[in-house]
């Protein structure tokens, strides 16, 4: 019994010592493991259309949700139809989209770059046409300008390639789909 332990305990030994290194078959096997990690990451990462789409949502939702509140802070007596605030969108060259916000006589201008179509009731907002979006002092939405001028009646959808924002009547925006 004492032998087989010995015959073990100097295999083990030896085998220790002898192995250095890896084998060529876990070589391989981790390469192979970073390559397909590395190419699912570039692809994903390759494609940045996505991320100025969203982006691109994103400004817009803020510069509403900023049309609202400044209407909002112009509080007068008198909130059902008079406008207090306009915010409009246009698009001034193939990439770049201006954002224009109308409050008590001032007004601010942005730039937005975006290589998206953009939809408003699945009607496309072309090059040179203005959107036009006016609200109340309670923050409602009472009128858009987009085919013709009319009162709002229902939520409005702005469909900006993979991505949407809904404005409800109410004034307020989301992303996503209107319900």
């Amino acid at each position: 019994m004492n032998g087989t332990a010995n015959t073990f305990k100097r295999y083990s030994l030896t085998r220790d010592i002898g192995q250095r290194g890896f084998t060529l078959v876990e070589l391989i096997t981790v390469m192979l493991l970073i390559g397909i990690l590395s190419a699912v990451a570039i692809s994903r990462f390759a494609d940045t259309n996505v991320y100025r789409q969203a982006l691109f949502t994103q400004q817009l939702q803020a510069y509403l949700r900023l049309t609202q509140q400044l209407a909002m802070a112009r509080q007068s007596g008198d909130a059902s139809g008079v406008e207090a605030a306009r915010f409009s969108l246009q698009q001034t060259a193939a990439q770049q989209w201006q954002v224009t916000i109308s409050s008590g006589g001032s007004s601010q201008s942005h730039l937005l770059k975006a290589d998206s179509q953009l939809f408003i009731d699945q009607q496309a907002l072309t090059l040179g046409t203005d959107l036009q979006l006016s609200f109340a002092s309670n923050g409602d939405l009472i009128a858009k300008n987009l085919p013709k001028s009319s009162q709002i009646t229902h939520s409005i959808a702005l469909q900006i390639g993979t991505q949407s924002i809904c404005i409800a009547p109410t004034g307020y925006s989301y992303e996503g789909h209107c319900i």
